[in-house]
């Protein structure tokens, strides 16, 4: 399945509401990209409320609308499958979004006001084993049939199974050996704090490796 950066979707323009003349403390920068992945993966709001001056409505809709985006991105949206089943498919990614495992450090100040934070993350690779798995499903469930199932029957049959791997592999998640991933915090023009978009990827992608 086709996955953009999950983070990337979600929250490409969030920005921290601090102007320069308060300042940012270590602290802040920490706290900052902590409530910022706790929003996008955990959907743990209360932080991220308080550092970016947001709603819980707010951020409930970005993580909502990112949910959708996923659907869209994985191709489910445009399959013709039940609506039941992809609605278990959200509920699906909904969790795998909650498994991210990583560990915010301290930050540390950089050049020009921007404080570099480490993340020590740990890659997800629990569905790394359900495309050969779903293989042999197919292969054993079809071998003998008397009868040719039809498109639509075939899509859900597969599809259905397919969640039920995945969805057995996310309760019980597995991880590759951790990793250092460093994320910036800048302001900008505006003399208001942000994280690039590219640490926002480059933190997805080792979060939720393409396998």
């Amino acid at each position: 399945m086709k996955k953009k950066s999950i983070l990337t979707l979600i929250l490409i323009c969030i920005v921290m509401i601090l102007s320069a003349c308060s300042g940012m403390k270590k602290e802040d920068a920490q706290n900052y990209v902590k409530a910022t992945l706790d929003a996008g993966y955990k959907a743990q709001f209360k932080e991220y409320i308080e550092v970016t001056n947001s709603t819980k409505k707010a951020a409930r809709k970005e993580y909502e609308d990112n949910l959708d985006d996923i659907m869209k991105e994985s191709g489910l949206d445009e399959m013709d499958i039940s609506d039941e089943l992809k609605a278990q498919y959200r509920s699906l990614y909904e969790k795998m979004l909650k498994s991210a495992k990583y560990k915010v450090g301290e930050a540390k100040k950089g050049k020009k006001g921007t404080y570099v934070v480490e993340v020590t993350v740990y890659p997800f690779t629990a569905f790394s084993s359900v495309s050969g798995e779903l293989n042999t499903w197919v292969r054993e469930t079809y071998a003998n049939a008397t009868e040719v199932p039809s498109n639509e029957e075939l899509n859900e049959a597969i599809m259905q199974k397919m969640y039920e791997l995945m969805n057995e592999k996310v309760d019980q998640p597995t991880y590759d050996k951790k990793k250092k991933v460093q994320i910036r915090v800048k302001m900008n023009d505006d003399e208001v704090y942000y994280i690039p978009a590219k640490d926002l990827e480059n933190i997805d992608s080792e979060l939720f490796p393409q396998t």
